[in-house]
């Protein structure tokens, strides 16, 4: 087919198109002619003193904090979404666009209005910020591209997504996870240590008066291990007072076990693999604001709590840390080499008669 016959075979669809009234339509429902009442707040766009191109009052996280989406925004958010997220999103937001099948993730759902990073404790609606975060940064990893889009059209798609799930119009939204203050800056090397058996262990660590000092989070449960099995019974012996209730617990200790989730791809229900920290890319960032972030306020959907309010800020600050330390070797020959030590030790003894 020659160039020719493409332009007027594209002109011949535009004058069926124009005949047809599709220009009163969206790609598979009528345009929106009335104003939509969103959830939503705070903008990186008005965040930043530029023109807000939806003007409202300032709304408080936790609030309705619903605000009047015009039909100029909904359907030029329509006609965005058309161009970047259509094909792996679908028309209906359901994840099954054209190109989906062949991704691992899967894509959003978005009828479901659950966000994995929102910035807000697993489940919660987030804030724009935290979606404009996402759509800007991309998810490491992962299929979902950053997008460098101008502040507008990003505003715009957004509140056009939310559209999908009635969530966004019922709910309010989320209080944010605040960062509390790094107890461990200048002793990062003693917070790696405290981290590594808030990581690796469970049960609780008392200080000299029976008092409790760090409540383990046990990390390795789901996620690798990345310590020998003497080391996880000796610091189990020390910390907790008891080894390991059951050696058959550690036989698998160095490869994730793979969890269900909440979400759902057509009549299947999604199973994840927990992040091996040496060898995965993280999501969400890497620096240590971001992986704690992450830590504290959970993924939604997925089987990752929120530990914000169950572990201390100490006791999460150093998480953090020994989490970082991991990062910081993904996919290096040093990576390599500790994995395949890890993976060398001699079997466990068989368990004694009962």
């Amino acid at each position: 087919m020659n160039a020719m016959t493409r332009v007027a075979l594209l002109l011949a669809i535009a004058c069926v198109g124009v005949a047809t009234g599709c220009e009163k339509r969206l790609f598979y429902k009528s345009a929106f002619t009335q104003d939509l009442q969103l959830t939503r707040t705070e903008t990186a766009l008005e965040e930043s003193g530029e023109e807000d191109p939806n003007a409202n009052p300032p709304v408080e996280p936790g609030t309705s904090g619903k605000r009047s989406i015009s039909t100029d925004i909904l359907n030029q958010g329509h006609d965005i979404y058309v161009q970047y997220c259509l094909t792996c999103h679908g028309e209906k937001g359901d994840g099954q666009g054209v190109s989906a099948s062949g991704m691992r993730p899967p894509p959003r759902d978005f009828r479901t209005g659950m966000i994995k990073f929102g910035g807000v404790p697993a489940g919660k609606l987030p804030q724009d910020v935290a979606l404009e975060r996402i759509l800007s940064h991309g998810l490491a990893g992962t299929p979902m591209l950053p997008w460098d889009l101008p502040p507008q059209e990003r505003f715009a798609v957004i509140q056009y997504i939310k559209t999908f799930s009635p969530r966004w119009q019922e709910e309010k939204l989320g209080r944010p996870i605040a960062v509390a203050k790094d107890p461990w800056v200048g002793n990062e090397a003693e917070a790696v240590e405290v981290g590594k058996r808030i990581y690796h262990l469970t049960g609780a660590q008392n200080d000299a008066s029976g008092n409790l000092k760090y409540l383990m989070a046990g990390c390795s449960g789901c996620h690798p291990s990345y310590i020998t099995r003497d080391e996880r019974v000796a610091l189990s012996q020390r910390y907790t007072g008891a080894p390991p209730a059951a050696m058959a617990e550690l036989e698998d200790m160095y490869r994730p076990a793979l969890k269900a989730s909440e979400y759902v791809v057509g009549d299947r229900q999604l199973q994840i693999i927990p992040t091996d920290f040496l060898f995965h890319q993280v999501k969400n960032g890497t620096r240590l604001e971001e992986l704690y972030k992450t830590i504290t306020s959970g993924i939604a959907g997925a089987a990752m709590p929120a530990w914000k309010g169950v572990l201390s800020d100490e006791a999460l600050w150093a998480l953090t840390h020994y989490v970082k330390s991991l990062v910081d070797l993904r996919g290096s020959n040093a990576a390599v080499a500790q994995r395949r030590s890890l993976m060398a030790q001699p079997p466990l003894p068989p368990e004694p008669a009962p």
